[in-house]
């Protein structure tokens, strides 16, 4: 009886938590763009930029997360980092313009979201 009395005030406190986990977690895919960005980020070819909030908030996204999707949000910020290291005129201005732009908007776009929640919700 007392096992099964724990087992219920268990479940009990991970549904309680569950929707405000769910509410604070991106897609897939935005996963995949945020790491791309944060391999953007930290490329040393496209000149200076804080990828400390990007860092911040792919670390805790991938908390959790299929195996696969973290393989392929590392991936794509290897990829990023190496198409940065490689890239020249053009393809390095497009590559600034999208860290500066999109990957911007991202981190802003998901800190304003935590934000707005209230605390514990």
């Amino acid at each position: 009886m007392r096992i099964l009395t724990l087992t219920a005030a268990a479940l009990l406190a991970v549904s309680a938590t569950a929707p405000a986990f769910a509410a604070d977690r991106v897609s897939d895919g935005e996963l995949v763009r945020a790491s791309r960005c944060l391999g953007l980020a930290k490329a040393a070819n496209l000149g200076a930029s804080d990828a400390t909030a990007l860092q911040a908030f792919v670390k805790t996204q991938k908390r959790g997360r299929d195996p696969l999707v973290q393989d392929r949000a590392e991936a794509a910020e290897r990829n990023a980092a190496s198409q940065a290291g490689k890239a020249k005129d053009d393809m390095k201005a497009s590559l600034i313009a999208e860290r500066d732009g999109a990957c911007k908007a991202l981190v802003e776009n998901s800190s304003t979201a935590t934000a707005a929640q209230p605390a514990g919700a």
